[in-house]
Parts: structure tokens; sequence; C-alpha cells
């Protein structure tokens, strides 16, 4: 039995939904640390304490974090999808060997194509799902989308 590559487009929903979480941590986080420095500064000398000048610090910290987490996230999640693309062209190219292959994207269900088969046969908005160990289905469009 031949092995199909991972088509796993989960993965990247998931990043993409955790940097949104991190995005809103972060914007929520660099105006208040940014208001409590301003704030600070107009403090007198006897007020700027130390333990308030770490916590504006640790405020930018994390939101600092925050940000690199959301563009990482971003970049792992948009690498991951790529290559859930890429894994179920190859597997549809290596069950059913098409000619013309163009998967024009993923709507959580299946993704849809225009195929053209060695017989001439061509498909247009084919419905390509994956069924158990990532082996491509092609189905005409049933729905109107």
């Amino acid at each position: 039995m031949d092995e199909f590559l991972p088509v796993v487009f989960s993965r990247p929903l998931i990043a993409l939904a955790t940097s949104v979480i991190f995005l809103m941590i972060g914007l929520a986080l660099l105006p208040h640390a940014l208001i409590r420095r301003r704030h600070f500064s107009r403090l007198r000398d006897g007020e700027q304490t130390y333990s308030r000048r770490a916590s504006i610090r640790t405020e930018f910290l994390c939101a600092g974090i925050a940000g690199a987490m959301t563009v990482a996230l971003v970049a792992f999640g948009l690498a991951s999808y790529r290559t859930a693309m890429s894994n179920l062209e190859a597997n549809v190219h290596k069950e059913y060997s098409p000619t013309e292959l163009d998967i024009k994207y993923w709507n959580g269900s299946w993704a849809t194509a225009d195929i053209t088969f060695a017989d001439g046969t061509s498909i247009d908005g084919a419905q390509i799902s994956v069924q158990d160990a990532y082996r491509p289905f092609i189905a005409e469009n049933t729905t109107t989308d």
C-alpha cells in the first residue's frame, strides 16, 4: 500500500487563531505601557521608584514577546498551509496522475481545483477531499459556492 504525505489543514488554522490572541494581548499591553511610562516620567523624584520602573519594563517586555509570538505564529501558519497544499497536490498526482492540476484554495472541508486527466477529461471546480491515510478523493462540484 502506498503511503501518502500528511495533509493537515488544522495546524495553520490553530496557529493563526493563536496569533490573533497574542496580537490582542500585545495591542492591549503596548499602549498601556506607553501611558504608564509617560505618567512615570511626570512623577517627582521620590515617587519614581524602582518597582514602578521595573513593572513598566516588564509590561513592555511582555508586549514585545506577544508581538514576536504573533509574527512567529503567522509565519508558521502560512508555512504549514503551503506545506499542506503541496502535500495535497503531491497526493493527487500520486493517486490520479492528472496532466494539469490547479488547486485554488482549501475551504475547511475540501479543496477546490481545476483538473485535467490524461484521457482529456477535465473537471472545473472539482472538490478534492482527504480521506483515511491522507488519500485524496476527487468529486465534481455538487454545491454552488
